[in-house]
């Protein structure tokens, strides 16, 4: 279980989970994912500057998007690069869920359209799925602190056990 501590652990011991948060944006880093909350209105612009990062970083994530529409608009997210998963009746429309490729500019192009016109009307929570480690968290902290709108960083770390069979602990740096 990880715990916390104000000053940097000695080594270099893998991070469990990286935050960089602010007033309209806050992103927390894992190794298998990137959760994401958007305020309302924010920026459009600091929304394509965050996705272009995480896709610059790792062309490999992904996000698993719902769609009620029409049958006929299945298509028209295929074509832009939505990966169609499944899909099913529910009333005069279809349920459709795609994987969103990050790797695919069209489909990124789209997706962040879709999250600005979200963000018009309320709060938005997104999961992206990503291969993510040391190397690459750090490399995303780094990116995203350059954008200058995040004031608050925690890093929790995962500490080797000090006698086997005790657990991990861990260590929060502020």
């Amino acid at each position: 279980m990880p715990s916390s501590s104000a000053s940097r652990p000695s080594g270099k011991p893998e991070p469990v989970s990286i935050e960089v948060s602010g007033n309209s944006a806050s992103i927390i880093l894992t190794q298998g994912a990137i959760n994401i909350w958007f305020g309302k209105k924010i920026d459009k612009s600091l929304i394509s500057q965050i996705f272009l990062i995480i896709s610059r970083i790792d062309g490999t994530t992904e996000h698993e998007k719902e769609v009620m529409c029409p049958f006929e608009q299945i298509s028209d997210y295929e074509n832009n690069g939505y990966i169609l998963t499944s899909y099913s009746r529910k009333n005069e429309n279809y349920r459709a869920i795609f994987v969103v490729p990050f790797s695919n500019s069209r489909a990124l192009e789209r997706f962040m359209e879709s999250v600005t016109e979200e963000t018009q009307r309320e709060d938005v929570k997104i999961t992206l799925y990503w291969r993510g480690g040391k190397i690459r968290m750090n490399l995303m902290k780094e990116e995203l602190s350059s954008l200058s709108c995040f004031g608050v960083l925690n890093m929790v770390y995962r500490e080797e056990p000090a006698v086997q069979g005790s657990g991990s602990t861990g260590r929060r740096e502020q």
